[in-house]
């Protein structure tokens, strides 16, 4: 394809200069992400992703079919044939019109694998995405994500550095490494793809733990690998006697020029007060994982985690029946559905089973994460990140975590969905803040500790 070159406006005269060189679909650019300051020595821009449901809030049904797409794609490789439905999604995704109508058409024909593949989602923003490209297989699949969260009774099945991060190290845990081991190819999720130095380090330690993978595949929806970085991957692939595929959406280069003045002032609200917390009580039983995690600052938290989520691992078979329970739990607070919109807010790496929950409420749903990259906020015309509130994060106490562009939406009802809470003060100052900023009902929904209102 031609090479289309774009300019676009970060931050007053911070710039960002674009050469898209594969594009397959032909998304627009503003299709997939938007731009925003970082504040962040290591680097100072962010790739605001328009279909995530991360930083901004969209409908439930557009990260799922992105990751789907992604499957596709990826599956093509595999088979030499594209998908029937294919097509569509790229419609719909372009349009995003009748995207329930074709997730339902979606899963009623899944995709076969070949053989036993291991996905893995990158923390914290790919978890949901890597979710949602293994729910589009329906056998000889298992998922797992890596964590930036510390469990000090369970060894971590490996560990890698992610140099450019807000928060580097990555971890993945498992309960059954026998199990995971089973895999004969292993196929990678990010949302971008910058320089390839994470996929170095994750592929330099899987090989060690894999000696008989000998296919590797990187699905993202951004690369931005330059010529050079992906000539060591070919350098890689002979040293390591292996393949290492990459299957984007949208690839190129890019170079930043300019400098973003950055006020310690920010737009932004932090709620102190404590105040009582109510969690809305759900009926429908989840299976837990019983281990307990230390934030950065130390403080423990001994609430268990979900089995739902693949932090430690989901097959294909579990996943289909998590999925019928966390359709249980949507249909109990579809209950308390207005007219209006509403938002279902995921939290940090806890991003998927809130994406489902919202996928199963109906019409004019959102969903969004809270997040620890942190966001130059600001009312310039035009920029992406207008407003912010800031907390302690619920499950990790101590980091502090964000929630973007709340107050643009007037939103009937907040359903903030934990996974796990450490403090119910805390949780109390996340919806005081949340009630700070909207006139929306809030409702909190715990998935490990469930009582009356």
């Amino acid at each position: 394809m031609p090479q289309l070159k774009s300019r676009l406006n970060i931050f007053q005269d911070y710039e960002i200069d674009i050469t898209i060189t594969a594009n397959p679909y032909d998304f627009a650019v503003t299709d997939l992400f938007k731009m925003a300051t970082r504040i962040n020595k290591k680097r100072k821009f962010l790739f605001v992703s328009t279909v995530l449901g991360k930083h901004l809030a969209v409908r439930p049904q557009v990260p799922i079919l992105t990751g789907t797409l992604l499957a596709m794609m990826y599956h093509e490789k595999l088979v030499g044939e594209e998908a029937l439905l294919l097509p569509t999604i790229v419609q719909v995704l372009k349009k995003q019109q009748g995207m329930q109508e074709i997730v339902q058409r979606v899963e009623a024909q899944p995709l076969e694998l070949l053989e036993e593949t291991l996905f893995i989602g990158f923390a914290e923003t790919a978890t949901a995405l890597g979710h949602a490209v293994f729910n589009a297989f329906d056998s000889k699949g298992m998922y797992i994500h890596t964590t930036r969260e510390l469990l000090p009774d369970l060894e971590p099945f490996v560990t890698f550095e992610e140099e450019h991060s807000h928060a580097t190290s990555h971890r993945v845990y498992c309960e059954q490494p026998n199990k995971l081991l089973q895999a004969k190819r292993i196929v990678l999720i990010d949302d971008e793809i910058t320089t390839g130095n994470t996929v170095v380090n994750i592929i330099e330690t899987l090989r060690h733990k894999f000696p008989d993978v000998k296919h590797y595949s990187v699905l993202s929806i951004l690369d931005w690998r330059s010529a050079q970085q992906q000539a060591v991957f070919k350098q890689m692939e002979k040293k390591w006697d292996v393949t290492i595929d990459f299957v984007a959406m949208m690839g190129g280069q890019f170079s930043c020029s300019g400098e973003p003045y950055l006020t310690s002032q920010q737009v932004g609200v932090t709620i102190q007060e404590a105040q009582n917390l109510s969690l809305l009580s759900i009926k429908e039983p989840v299976e837990r994982k019983c281990y307990r995690s230390i934030a950065e600052n130390g403080i423990e938290n001994e609430a268990p985690y979900l089995l739902a989520t693949g932090r430690f691992m989901l097959t294909s078979e579990q996943h289909v029946e998590q999925k019928r329970t966390i359709e249980g739990i949507a249909l109990q607070l579809k209950k308390r559905r207005t007219d209006g919109p509403a938002l279902v807010i995921g939290t940090g790496e806890f991003m998927y089973v809130p994406m489902q929950i919202a996928s199963f409420l109906g019409e004019d749903v959102y969903v969004q994460s809270t997040t620890r990259s942190p966001i130059y906020c600001a009312h310039d015309t035009g920029y992406t990140i207008s407003e912010k509130i800031a907390f302690e994060s619920p499950e990790n106490n101590g980091v502090e975590n964000y929630l973007y562009n709340i107050q643009n939406h007037p939103y009937s009802e907040l359903f903030l969905v934990v996974e796990r809470i450490a403090n119910k003060e805390i949780v109390a100052r996340v919806v005081h803040a949340l009630e700070s900023v909207s006139d929306a009902k809030v409702y909190v929904i715990c998935l490990h500790e469930l009582e009356e209102e």
